[in-house]
């Protein structure tokens, strides 16, 4: 896989990120490469400033991390794992999901999820993506920045939308690279309904699409 900065520079890079969602995006990728993987990893990809030095556990922007930070980070892993890239970052991003679950109890909470129990699958589904959405909107409109997720409809399909999406700003690629997504909205459906969903990038910015599409059946697997 091919990744590269894109050119003329995307100033969808130059946006700022949350300072625990890169925490925890360092946390899980630690999980899967080791320490002194991550080390390297972190090195080599003009990242050495987060060796032993992870961002605060705070749900808020501090102005020090970007989203082309996040988006080097996503892309060094895919660099490091190569022909596996694509399996350990799903994984590293279940990881980092399993992390917000811990701590973001105004999205995920007991009381919704005990309620969830009486809709359909495709309705479960909706309420998970709706409330990362929603709760992705809130924090970076705090900070006054525009940052668009939203979900659709696609018949058999929800479609989980982000038009400026972290996990490839700034880049360019050869294949949908925004694979962590997958882990992320995998593990908090699981979550919820304690069953697997089918989740697949469908539209990626880094082949030059509008907008990051991720398309998640509305019925689990069997």
């Amino acid at each position: 896989m091919e990744i590269k900065d894109k050119t003329p520079t995307d100033p969808t890079a130059s946006l700022f990120m949350v300072d625990a969602y890169m925490r925890w995006a360092l946390l899980a990728a630690e999980e899967v490469v080791g320490k002194q993987g991550l080390n390297v990893l972190l090195r080599e990809n003009k990242l050495e400033r987060f060796i032993d030095n992870y961002p605060p556990e705070l749900l808020k922007i501090s102005g020090t991390i970007t989203l082309g930070d996040y988006a080097q980070l996503c892309a060094a892993q895919l660099t490091f794992f190569g022909r596996a890239g694509k399996s350990m970052v799903i994984r590293s991003g279940r990881l980092s999901s399993k992390y917000a679950i811990e701590k973001q109890s105004g999205v995920y909470n007991v009381a919704a999820k005990t309620a969830a129990k009486l809709l359909t699958s495709g309705m479960q589904v909706k309420l998970v993506l709706d409330s990362i959405a929603n709760g992705y909107n809130k924090l970076y409109t705090e900070k006054g920045q525009e940052i668009h997720f939203t979900v659709a409809d696609r018949g058999n399909h929800w479609a989980f939308i982000s038009m400026e999406c972290p996990l490839c700003a700034g880049k360019s690629a050869d294949q949908p690279m925004c694979w962590g997504r997958i882990g992320t909205l995998k593990e908090s459906l699981l979550w919820l309904t304690g069953k697997e969903f089918d989740v697949e990038e469908t539209e990626c910015r880094a082949l030059g699409a509008s907008a990051c599409v991720w398309e998640v059946s509305k019925t689990p697997k069997e």
